[in-house]
């Protein structure tokens, strides 16, 4: 195990005590942070960076702010709980189509990207999905029309059904 995954078990597994829960399982990780099940059958996710932190939970706040738990027949996670200082967030397992990890979505306030950043970003991401890129393109401008700016469209993200 990496020293820097080491440091966010540690800090989730602080989490969990801290409201009564235990760490079961490993999820998986990504450039953000890590995922642990909780034994309240929760997803307890640990941030190494605040920006990264902020971002998830804001966009977790507004869906939760609107009671969204679904964009366009994808499963969202539901938030259950955060902790700023831990840069910790808690929510519902979700299972496919779902969307998942929303550490570089922006609420309210998109990135400044040229067009043509955002023309090759498309571009691959549309290939990535190839025949599903429509449905994952409505998806995205749902999300844009809740004020959310989802930048991390990938298949580990946004899973469709197999």
């Amino acid at each position: 195990m990496s020293k820097l995954r080491e440091q966010l078990l540690a800090v989730a597994t602080s989490y969990a005590a801290d409201r009564g829960r235990s760490l079961l399982r490993f999820l998986g990780d990504g450039n953000d942070g890590a995922v642990w099940e909780s034994d309240q059958q929760t997803a307890i996710k640990s941030l190494e960076r605040r920006d990264s932190y902020l971002r998830e939970r804001d966009a977790y706040l507004r869906l939760q702010d609107l009671g969204i738990v679904d964009v366009q027949g994808f499963a969202v996670p539901c938030l259950i709980d955060f902790d700023d200082t831990k840069q910790i967030v808690e929510m519902t397992v979700v299972f496919p189509p779902c969307i998942l990890d929303f550490a570089k979505a922006y609420v309210d306030s998109p990135p400044d990207f040229s067009e043509e950043v955002l023309r090759d970003w498309q571009e691959g991401t549309a290939e990535l999905f190839d025949s599903d890129w429509e449905q994952v393109e409505c998806l995205l401008n749902e999300l844009r029309g809740l004020g959310i700016s989802y930048f991390d469209a990938k298949p580990g993200n946004i899973r469709l059904l197999a």
